[in-house]
């Protein structure tokens, strides 16, 4: 590892800026906004917010607003949510801590769409951003920011912002240099078309062009990622893959497809992983991934032959794909690029592209409706990420879930969802252990019941079937629902512990 500060900062009146944490966030006063990014244990400023973290513990009486399309994790959000630092959150988040707070409104939070939240921060829409704190792999001579490995929104947030503080993060590799493609938008109207035609095109800068008159402090960082180990793909997850190879395959006989398919959005977790294990061991190649967040499954693409190029703003790895790419950089510097997140989330090109959206969800009803954020309707569970803009522009968009969750006892198909993040207009394929729902051109009636047939788990099938037979005799329509009875289906679950029906 890189230990020089002078190999970081080329920028030699710069160097003149590098102060101890603790001496950076002596200026962070009650009520500011902060702007921040990463991507859970990768990529964040870890050292500048804890020192922030410890100075509110000691004060007390000091809470900040946190603006981040990012989701920054424990180490972040959950570090400033249990010294009870934040007011408000704005952007997607992930901790379980926070989730808390929000749920009990202890802290205000608005899930801005990713795409929008860089722009709306230009705008001033929301006020103005005082501070951004960039996590850094070092500054050129021209005092441009070579952000880390999960670039996301620093870049609006850095330009946006009155003040910079910027963390060189020496767990960052130099290597990491020229694995950005920096392309700035400027906020509507009279936006200019971003001139990216496939999916490995670069059209930007591997840094981060800003006024270095606004960088305020630098400071240094030594903290580990702290990831999390790799986990074994399931077997349910392992069932939606192959699910979902049946899709494709179906697709490419058809001739709607060809056997490069498009390019694919996939999140993280267990079923993006199996779905992409599953792509490279299958017929398909060349594949190509333009995404928001990238994780071990794409180095694994890239290690079978099968990846031509893979596209995000930012990446989580585990400890084990971490050691693999930091051992092995070269292999994988012209298979991925790091992009900002307006352009990795941007609806201009995930139409142009024709990217086939690949989701996950919390639960989906009977006519194609999907939550993926909240819990019970009520709760929020996460923030919804870029799941608005892949769903409503993709060429296919895909929602993937099991059928059921908690051992059974919560069904992932359920007669109306009580919160919707994405309604039937935006989904055109189900996919669940069980099979797949293609909906595209279905009336409600038809979708309901093949999604029923083909996607709910055989325990609730009965069920779903009384309840939509009785629905369309009773209120008829075009989307026929029985209200009390779809929403009794839910609080069965608070009632006995289980969503399935009571024995007689």
């Amino acid at each position: 590892m890189d230990n020089s500060i002078e190999q970081r900062i080329k920028n030699k009146d710069l160097l003149k800026k590098v102060v101890t944490p603790e001496t950076a966030v002596l200026g962070i006063r009650n009520g500011m906004t902060i702007g921040v990014h990463g991507a859970t244990f990768c990529g964040s400023p870890k050292a500048t917010v804890g020192a922030l973290v410890e100075r509110i513990k000691n004060e007390s009486n000091i809470k900040v607003q946190i603006w981040s399309a990012s989701l920054v994790g424990k180490e972040i959000d959950g570090a400033l949510a249990s010294c009870n630092g934040i007011s408000r959150r704005l952007g997607s988040h992930a901790d379980t801590t926070l989730r808390g707070l929000i749920n009990n409104r202890q802290v205000a939070c608005n899930d801005v769409r990713t795409e929008m939240l860089a722009q709306n921060v230009q705008r001033g829409v929301f006020g103005k951003l005082d501070l951004a704190i960039i996590n850094a792999t070092a500054i050129d001579e021209d005092g441009g920011i070579v952000p880390s490995i999960s670039p996301a929104d620093a870049a609006y947030l850095a330009q946006s912002a009155e003040k910079i503080i910027v963390e060189i993060d020496y767990t960052q590799p130099l290597d990491l240099v020229g694995f950005h493609d920096i392309y700035m938008l400027m906020p509507p109207p009279g936006l200019s078309p971003i001139p990216l035609k496939r999916a490995g095109d670069r059209i930007g800068r591997y840094s981060i062009s800003i006024d270095i008159n606004k960088i305020e402090y630098i400071t240094e960082s030594h903290i580990p990622q702290g990831l999390p180990s790799k986990r074994d793909i399931d077997e349910t997850s392992r069932a939606i893959a192959s699910s979902l190879m049946k899709f494709f395959r179906k697709e490419v006989a058809s001739g709607r497809l060809g056997k490069q398919l498009q390019p694919l959005e996939s999140g993280l977790g267990g079923i993006a992983d199996a779905v992409l294990r599953e792509l490279g061991q299958s017929e398909f190649e060349d594949i190509e991934i333009f995404t928001a967040v990238l994780g071990d499954s794409a180095l694994d693409l890239v290690d079978s032959g099968k990846l031509k190029v893979a596209s995000g703003c930012a990446c989580f790895f585990t400890s084990e794909g971490w050691d693999k790419f930091f051992n092995n950089i070269e292999r994988y510097r012209d298979k991925i690029i790091l992009r900002p997140v307006e352009i990795t989330n941007s609806p201009e090109l995930v139409y142009r592209l024709g990217v086939i959206g690949l989701n996950g969800a919390v639960e989906v009803d009977l006519y194609g409706h999907v939550n993926s954020s909240h819990v019970m309707g009520s709760k929020l569970l996460a923030g919804v990420g870029g799941v608005g803009v892949f769903s409503a522009n993709a060429s296919i968009s895909i929602f993937l879930l099991p059928s059921t969750s908690m051992g059974g006892k919560i069904s992932g198909i359920v007669p109306m969802a009580p919160h919707v993040d994405v309604t039937e207009h935006n989904v055109d394929v189900v996919v669940t252990e069980q099979g797949y729902a293609d909906l595209r051109g279905l009336a409600p009636h038809e979708r309901a019941n093949l999604i029923i047939e083909r996607c709910a788990h055989p325990d609730y099938r009965p069920f779903l079937i009384d309840y939509y037979n009785e629905a369309e005799k009773t209120t008829g329509g075009h989307e026929p629902h029985l209200l009390k009875k779809a929403f009794s289906f839910h609080n069965r679950f608070n009632e006995t512990g289980s969503m399935k029906p009571i024995s007689k």
